[in-house]
């Protein structure tokens, strides 16, 4: 409910001006001109605009840490207030591209992304940081270690990402059998793939939660959707006699090194991706699952 207010509070801002935000913000957003006559011009005015009356080469102040993540914050919700996504992409670049007039800028803007698009899950697609990602990896200047991180970040991302294509990754089922993911293809519409870790109670509690779930168990049966549970990391010797407690209707395997391969940011985590094997949800938890087959 907080998120919708503040998206109201955003387009009522972007059609009156915002003026009122005054001296409680870093520094002025920008007002879009009346030229600018629907949603989608006026925000892309705006995220095109936004940094305009912010010195870049000045640095930011630790006291104002606050005060520039409100402002990254009200930059992405004027994205998804209804900015054109290539627009909004081209602003990120051009806005890493001035900041690296100060460097210390430049990382704190990058270590903000981070936080708010990959582990804060803004809800946003990949594209938007893989922007800010790429940005690191191309400044020759940043520590190699800065450097890798984001590349890794980049590399994992790319593999999978939102509206591509799944990763057809390896992995080890409970009979010891290599397979593929594209083995577990069936005519289900929607796959459910759960990524757990062995041992773990969280992940129990989760799968346990998942397997109880009457609405999903229901259309799993019908064949609708396809269950597929994999253990990242090593497995322990319980796990092969455990894992024969897992639901019969599950495909259920294990792969020590996915977690390097693909974008897990939580764990457990959940993929859900279409009968084309096309990525249209990720990183997402149980209760998230148990909404979507509640509609």
């Amino acid at each position: 409910m907080k998120r919708f207010f503040c998206f109201i509070f955003i387009i009522t801002a972007l059609l009156s001006g915002s003026k009122a935000l005054g001296q409680t913000t870093l520094f002025d957003f920008p007002i879009a001109p009346d030229t600018c006559s629907n949603i989608e011009s006026r925000c892309n005015y705006s995220v095109q605009h936004f940094w305009d009356n912010c010195n870049l080469t000045k640095p930011f102040e630790a006291q104002n840490d606050s005060l520039l993540m409100e402002a990254m914050m009200t930059y992405f919700d004027i994205m998804k207030a209804g900015a054109n996504v290539n627009v909004s992409l081209s602003s990120v670049r051009n806005l890493m591209f001035k900041s690296q007039a100060n460097h210390d800028n430049f990382q704190k803007l990058l270590s903000l992304s981070e936080y708010l698009l990959y582990y804060h899950d803004f809800d946003f697609i990949d594209d938007l940081y893989l922007t800010f990602a790429q940005s690191a990896v191309d400044a020759s200047w940043l520590k190699k270690d800065v450097r890798a991180h984001y590349a890794d970040h980049v590399k994992r991302i790319k593999a999978s990402k939102l509206g591509e294509a799944m990763l057809d990754f390896e992995f080890t089922s409970i009979t010891g059998a290599r397979k593929r993911l594209s083995d577990c293809k069936s005519a289900a519409k929607f796959y459910v793939l759960m990524f757990s870790v062995a041992g773990d109670s969280g992940s129990s509690i989760e799968r346990m939660r998942l397997s109880t779930d009457i609405a999903l168990s229901k259309v799993v049966e019908s064949g609708e959707v396809e269950i597929v549970n994999i253990v990242v990391g090593d497995t322990p010797k319980q796990w092969d006699s455990d894992s024969k407690n897992y639901s019969e209707s599950w495909m259920v395997g294990a792969s020590k090194d996915i977690i390097d391969k693909i974008d897990l940011r939580i764990m457990p985590c959940i993929y859900i991706f279409d009968e084309d094997f096309k990525i249209i949800a990720k990183n997402k938890t149980v209760d998230f699952v148990k909404r979507l087959m509640s509609r």
